[in-house]
């Protein structure tokens, strides 16, 4: 198989392009799903470019599916009608559809894979 051929199959740190996104504290990495998946799927790695300064914001995504995987750190989030909950490296959460969230507090080294679909949706700011 030919390297060409392979971008769509694989994601090589070697070759990572970190990105800024939805978030300016966090930067973004495109694992090459959405590419493979014609926008049905985005999985991306999100990592923390800066220190926290307090809570993110309450907001939700209008989405079929999201899900996160923490890689390193930890983070405090606030889920709608579920509360606080912190989550460690090794821990995974599912986002329902549509529920407002918002990250209170992450760790310096705050490293998460984020799997979504579709690939794009809206992020919707809510007021508390």
């Amino acid at each position: 198989m030919s390297e060409k051929t392979t971008g769509a199959f694989a994601s090589h740190i070697k070759d990572a392009n970190w990105a800024e996104g939805l978030r300016p504290y966090f930067l973004y990495r495109d694992l090459g799903i959405n590419t493979a998946t014609d926008g049905k799927v985005l999985a991306h790695v999100i990592r923390a470019n800066q220190s926290c300064d307090g809570p993110m914001g309450y907001h939700s995504h209008a989405l079929d599916f999201q899900m996160n995987y923490l890689l390193k750190g930890w983070a405090r989030l606030d889920f709608e009608d579920i509360g606080e909950v912190r989550v460690e490296a090794g821990d995974a959460w599912y986002q329902p559809p549509g529920i407002k969230h918002e990250v209170l507090e992450y760790s310096d080294d705050f490293e998460v894979i984020e799997i979504t679909m579709p690939a794009e949706f809206p992020t919707q700011d809510e007021s508390r």
